[in-house]
């Protein structure tokens, strides 16, 4: 058994229900779970040294996630935060990506997947803070990597796992495509509809 400290994990969203979801669902020992129900809550409690991973959603009142993800941005030690949306958005989540979004995960979701996005996005923070002096290009290559295997899974899903509108929605060659999918493991038969 190891002596890890638990994981520090903020759950930002307006719906009450998936808050109180998520957070009995990381209630484990491994978790140390804080909600809010807006992004201006969340920036006016946020400890000046978090060491854990924001879960947001995207489409709230007051302040959407990609203005909680800006805000964030602009703080010297940006947490790394995992995007929520019921809304399949692909051109939302490129900006997303482009304003340091660690991941992008579309509801419903398996509670199971998140936790592993939520594991992903706690090692990595905790690689960043033992070398500080981390290489920026391996940071966002590690970024891009995430961003680019969710687009392709949620496009697979909002095409049935059909190649050629897949190829139309991206506007990327077959091949590109395919190559894509190998780098990534992702088989699209798994989302044949």
């Amino acid at each position: 058994m190891t002596d890890r400290p638990a994981t520090q994990l903020i759950i930002v969203d307006d719906d009450f229900d998936l808050r109180d979801s998520l957070e009995a669902f990381f209630s484990a020992p491994e978790f140390s779970v804080t909600s809010f129900s807006s992004g201006k809550a969340l920036l006016e409690s946020l400890p000046e040294h978090f060491d854990g991973v924001v879960v947001c959603d995207l489409k709230m009142p007051e302040m959407s996630g990609l203005e909680v993800l800006e805000a964030l941005h602009n703080t010297s030690d940006a947490p790394p935060v995992i995007l929520m949306t019921a809304f399949g958005d692909i051109p939302v989540a490129v900006k997303a990506m482009n304003l340091g979004a660690y991941d992008f995960i579309e509801k419903p979701f398996d509670p199971a997947v998140m936790k592993e996005k939520v594991l992903q996005a706690a090692q990595a923070r905790r690689s960043q803070s033992t070398q500080p002096k981390l290489d920026k290009d391996l940071k966002l290559r590690e970024y891009v990597d995430n961003f680019e295997k969710s687009l392709l899974e949620q496009a697979l899903t909002e095409c049935s796992g059909h190649v050629g509108k897949v190829c139309d929605l991206l506007k990327i060659p077959r091949r590109t495509l395919n190559e894509k999918l190998l780098k990534h493991g992702i088989s699209r038969q798994r989302f044949l509809g």
